[in-house]
């Protein structure tokens, strides 16, 4: 574990004290400016990955799902430019089910994501980790954002904490509820905090719906989830009005 990693640990306490004292719903409530956050104007397809903020997400931009179905999913939803980035993980595990060196991940990544475009007669761009808004070296997300609005954005980091989103509205509940467990897989692992996610600093699976009765449901769902990180991981929930 670097000082690097602990330091940007420690600098994202104040505001995770600050939404557990009174949970994500109380805390968006206070916000005058909670409508910012889910006036997406970029439907650009990009990873689950903290580092790729704002537009739609898929792990991988979709490479651990049938192509098919993808490419059915994103003119639904249309999408604009389809994305990849350097160091992603979904396109690490790809390789690997595929008996490839991990080392190959990004290649497959940016080769995937460039027929996804063709496909869409969309452009395509590779997100470089110079553009990306985490360190290079590891992932710095202790929240997922388990989003059915389709508009949400963490933004700057300031307001809401950096976390991965996974696109609920636009994939299935098994396709999405993967995700989430590939981002805690990330998260507790060696290129993600680690031991430094305990039960009193835990990692947050948060519902993000358009109604209370979409945020409910959504929670049941994240409930359907059989981790094992000793009591590391709550579940909390927000209505997007």
């Amino acid at each position: 574990m670097t000082l690097h990693k602990l330091e940007i640990f420690e600098q994202q306490k104040s505001l995770f004290q600050k939404i557990r004292k009174i949970n994500f719903s109380s805390y968006t409530n206070s916000l005058k400016n909670i409508s910012e956050f889910f006036e997406l104007d970029d439907h650009s397809i990009r990873c689950v990955d903290e580092g790729t903020p704002g537009g739609l997400h898929s792990a991988g931009s979709g490479i651990l799902r049938d192509k098919a179905e993808v490419i059915t999913a994103f003119k639904k939803a249309g999408v604009t430019e389809v994305t990849s980035h350097d160091g992603c993980g979904a396109a690490k595990l790809y390789a690997r089910l595929h008996g490839l060196d991990e080392s190959k991940g990004d290649e497959c990544g940016k080769k995937f994501s460039e027929e996804i475009a063709k496909d869409l007669a969309v452009p395509y761009h590779h997100i470089t980790a110079h553009e990306m808004s985490r360190p290079k070296e590891f992932h710095i997300a202790r929240v997922a954002y388990y989003d059915g609005t389709g508009t949400f954005n963490f933004g700057d980091g300031k307001t809401f904490p950096p976390g991965f989103v996974i696109s609920r509205k636009i994939q299935s509940e098994k396709d999405s509820l993967f995700e989430v467990t590939l981002g805690l897989n990330i998260a507790f692992g060696k290129n993600g905090f680690g031991d430094l996610i305990t039960k009193s600093d835990p990692f947050i699976l948060v519902a993000v719906g358009e109604t209370k009765e979409d945020t409910e449901s959504l929670k049941t769902e994240l409930k359907k989830l059989k981790h094992n990180f000793d009591n590391k991981v709550i579940i909390d929930s927000f209505v997007a009005s």
